[in-house]
């Protein structure tokens, strides 16, 4: 697919911002007792800007993982896309590159914009 130049300024612009809030939350997570032996679930969101976005977006990912995925709107009518992952071991890096694909993911499959992930320490 190939975007056009503002919409690919705006992907840059958030996977950017969201690998920057990955380092800050993954020093977090580590201060709070993640340690390479833990396993988590990974809690993701979307943004998309109709039904048949946040729809593509949703079929990709049923397709090419194996994560927990749903289609959601709030009151004033915004799409959301959510799910969760398999519990997984985790370190900077792997997290680093699941941000990036899932940045992609999302910019390629419905022009879905990647709000972010959490995840609860065992």
């Amino acid at each position: 697919m190939e975007m056009t130049p503002s919409i690919e300024d705006d992907f840059r612009e958030v996977m950017a911002r969201q690998l920057e809030m990955t380092n800050t939350t993954w020093q977090m997570l580590v201060r709070r007792g993640l340690d390479p032996t833990s396993k988590v679930r990974l809690d993701f969101t979307y943004l998309a800007s109709d039904e048949s976005d946040a729809r593509a977006l949703e079929t990709f990912l049923r397709e090419e993982t194996d994560y927990d995925v749903r289609v959601a709107s709030d009151l004033v009518g915004r799409r959301w896309v959510r799910g969760t992952t398999q519990s997984t071991q985790i370190d900077l890096e792997i997290l680093r590159d699941w941000v990036e694909w899932m940045v992609l993911a999302g910019a390629e499959n419905g022009r879905c914009v990647f709000d972010g992930w959490g995840t609860e320490i065992p």
